[in-house]
């Protein structure tokens, strides 16, 4: 611009010059002189006015753009209460900006129509004011601060600020504040706040109401007003002040509480944290940890996160180990981990209130698995919430439970199983003795005869899982006899090397002078090979087996997992392998029948169990100790047999010769309830030449026997009838025909039924299942033996002699 008007100006010069020199008049020359300073001046003037124009258009430009980037609403309020102008931040969020007559229907209250009115005076006056407005828009309640500035004549600056959000959270902390206020004002304890002057910063109604006065009174007055004076003590030391204290009321009476301190530290300094225990003054913190040291049960407490504050003596000596800290500790570390999620659930709910205390089982991870009654109490120490544990120690009593409940187990099943073996003994001595009839008519070359023979050997193995069965209910027959436990397993050890393989070494060590034992030797021989052979399959690479015998006094009882055995003289085997071990949570298992850890189809279960019968019917007991890894150990109990008992056992029978003749004519009453045993008992008997009577209860028997005088040598009765059983029957017959001899048979144990005769009645015993030939040999026997005729029962009862009582 400056480079055109130089050009101008050169024009307005050069012409001027031409006309100077054309003209040659002076007045022209002067003329035209003046003309061109007169020019080059407007020129000059012009381009000076310009050169202002354009600086004071650029500030308002630059005003301008301050103005529409302000971060605050800002806006121009005119002298007809109109907003004129609005910046960018006023046009997004001043929605009630439009004019005063429409901001006035948007206010909320009064107050803030009358604080409108102050603005509008403002503007009318041109004086600066701030005020605050709440509007109520779509989206709720607004609040704003608007501060005014005068501007120009009769207008005005409002710089606007959103207070909503901000106001909000104060509302939120007064509420908090008067809620927390409320709180303090109806706790049990008076609360107060000390400066490090001892000036009175808080109290709560219930310390002022204590003391006759409102908390506006107390509060910024000194501690030592409402105190009686200690000798000595400096106003500075009263945040010291701990333990029973004395206060002066508005009566001037004294009161006194127990008063506890803490220091906190703030931004303005220390001040105290006080609680003075108006109903309780002699309790303190260190009081109660004094009862809780002397409390004769375990008690700890625990804090809201499960953590361990505090513990007595009690509790740290029994279940906690010496090595580890116990203070912050977890408590949930001591439980075991099945248990812990229900035990930290409890312990929630008693600290939020939905649990009045009570008692719970826990058990304890600690080294002797221990079992505690607990009682839980919420409790507040410090104003601290956290919970009061006490522990009643229950394990002995859930192990005699847990015993009682097993013994009550094993017996019940143990009469189920004998049940049952007793019904298959019927029909096993049915099936085995139709097949001996069938038999008879065959020769040993007819295919029928192999084929019943196969018959009768699947029935007689049958009858071993029968026998099993009959072993686990302890109502097995058996033939005890006074046993050299030594001589016994040395002839058994060829047998049990040939069970065990060539990869399993089996190591037998014998006590000398060991003593000797009443028990069934077939029996005894049985729980042997069981237990050996579960030793072998637990070692699938082979291992070692090792037997050991010696005497055992129990000079008092001692209780195991199943039972207590009683003080005495025992022979002690110990059968220990080098297996895979037994899992803990099975071992309280092994014993019961149809239990097994071996895969379907290879085995029946019956082992363990069946060896448990067979022991407690011995009178002993058996117990296991194992772990996994390492092996398996089984002790066996056996009672010593002294010399008296020895004269009294019945000892193995001397073999008698085999009868040859099996024939007689006798007249025989066969008194059985099983048609199928019936039938062919009376067809083997016939078949011998003997004459049948038969009956198919005892009630029918009897009244055979009171109309009929003919003479019966012999009555056959079976001992499980309905209505009445085989010992009643006989009970009853005694009372009609005297000196009458019988013989019982029966799929339960011999000593079963002899504690219910009377009058030492003439009894025998045949078990099932039976034979043909078994049963016409001992009907021949005692038809013969004289020592019937004498009143001398052949087979005593063996519950006189094993000290066992039935199933």
């Amino acid at each position: 611009m400056w480079g055109l008007c130089i050009v101008n100006i050169g024009l307005i010069l050069l012409l001027g010059g031409m006309m100077m020199i054309l003209s040659t008049r002076i007045e022209f020359f002067i003329i035209t002189l003046a003309m061109m300073l007169s020019a080059g001046s407007m020129v000059i003037l012009l381009l000076i006015k310009l050169q202002k124009l354009k600086f004071t258009s650029r500030a308002q430009h630059i005003e301008a753009l301050a103005y529409e980037t302000m971060q605050s609403p800002t806006l121009i309020l005119g002298p007809d209460l109109h907003f004129c102008n609005k910046n960018k931040m006023a046009r997004q969020n001043c929605w009630w900006a439009e004019n005063i007559l429409f901001m006035k229907k948007l206010l909320k209250d009064n107050e803030s129509k009358e604080a409108l009115e102050r603005l509008i005076e403002n503007l009318n006056h041109q004086r600066h004011g701030e005020e605050t407005l709440y509007f109520l828009g779509e989206n709720g309640e607004e609040v704003w601060r608007i501060k005014t500035f005068s501007f120009l004549e009769g207008s005005a600056l409002w710089q606007c600020t959103n207070m909503t959000s901000k106001m909000a959270k104060q509302s939120q902390h007064l509420k908090q504040l008067t809620t927390i206020k409320q709180i303090f004002d109806h706790t049990a304890q008076g609360l107060f706040s000390l400066d490090e002057k001892g000036n009175i910063l808080f109290c709560n109604t219930k310390f002022a109401n204590w003391l006759g006065y409102t908390p506006e009174q107390i509060e910024g007055s000194s501690i030592s007003k409402f105190l009686v004076k200690l000798r000595g003590q400096s106003p500075i030391k009263l945040i010291e002040i701990q333990g029973k204290s004395d206060f002066i009321s508005s009566s001037s009476r004294v009161k006194s509480a127990f008063l506890e301190q803490d220091l906190i530290s703030t931004d303005q300094g220390l001040i105290t944290y006080s609680i003075v225990n108006i109903n309780h003054s002699f309790a303190s913190y260190s009081d109660l940890r004094r009862v809780i040291e002397l409390a004769p049960f375990p008690v700890i407490l625990l804090d809201w996160k499960g953590k361990i504050q505090d513990s007595n003596l009690l509790f740290r000596e029994r279940y906690w180990p010496e090595d580890q800290p116990i203070q912050g500790a977890s408590f949930l570390d001591c439980v075991i981990d099945s248990q812990k999620e229900e035990v930290k659930h409890v312990l929630y709910r008693n600290l939020e209130g939905k649990n009045e205390g009570g008692s719970f089982e826990i058990s304890l991870s600690d080294s002797k698995e221990s079992i505690v009654s607990t009682h839980v109490v919420a409790l507040q120490v410090k104003n601290q919430a956290g919970l009061i544990l006490q522990f009643h120690d229950i394990t002995e009593q859930k192990r005699f439970e847990t015993q009682l409940v097993q013994s009550q187990k094993m017996q019940a099943v143990g009469q189920l199983a004998g049940g049952i073996a007793h019904d298959f003994n019927n029909l096993l001595t049915a099936m085995i003795g139709f097949c001996d009839l069938m038999l008879l008519r065959q020769t040993p070359g007819d295919q029928l005869f192999t084929d019943v023979m196969q018959i009768k050997q699947n029935a007689t193995r049958a009858t071993n899982l029968v026998r099993q069965l009959l072993a686990f209910s302890r109502q097995q027959p058996i033939e005890p006899s006074v046993l050299n436990i030594t001589e016994s397993l040395t002839e058994l050890s060829a047998l049990l090397r040939r069970l065990l393989g060539a990869n399993v070494e089996l190591k037998i060590k014998y006590a000398r002078d060991l003593g000797l034992v009443f028990v069934d030797k077939g029996h005894f021989e049985q729980v042997i090979i069981n237990i050996m052979v579960n030793a072998r399959d637990a070692m699938l690479g082979g291992g070692t087996i090792t037997l050991t015998t010696q005497n055992y006094e129990f000079k008092k009882s001692k209780r195991y997992r199943h039972g207590v055995i009683p003080a005495g003289n025992y022979v002690l085997m110990e059968i220990s392998d080098t297996g895979e071990g037994i899992k803990p949570e099975i071992i309280d298992r092994i014993f019961d029948p149809f239990f097994s850890t071996k895969e379907v189809g290879s085995g029946t279960g019956l082992g363990l169990s069946t060896v448990y019968g067979i022991i407690k019917q011995a009178g002993g007991f058996i117990q296991v100790d194992s772990t996994v890894g390492k092996g398996s150990t089984f002790s066996i109990y056996l009672p010593h047999c002294t010399p008296e008992e020895a004269s009294k056992a019945l000892l193995p029978k001397e073999g008698k010769a085999q009868l040859q003749d099996l024939t007689g004519s006798s007249t025989i009453m066969l008194v059985e309830d099983e048609d199928a045993v019936r039938l062919f008992s009376a067809r083997a008997l016939r078949s011998k030449g003997y004459k049948v009577i038969e009956a198919i209860n005892g009630e029918e028997a009897l009244e055979y026997m009171k109309s009929n005088s003919e003479t019966i040598d012999l009555v056959i009765s079976d001992v499980i009838m309905p209505n009445m059983d085989g010992p009643t029957f006989v009970n009853e017959m005694n009372r009609i025909r005297e000196n009458q001899k019988v013989l019982f048979i029966s799929g339960y144990a011999e000593d079963t039924f002899y504690d219910r005769i009377q009058n030492e009645a003439k009894i025998q015993f045949l078990a099932k299942p039976f034979t043909l030939i078994d049963l016409a040999t001992r009907v021949k026997q005692i038809l013969n033996d004289e020592n019937l005729m004498e009143g001398v029962p052949l087979s005593p009862p063996l519950s006189t002699l094993t000290g066992t009582s039935s199933s």
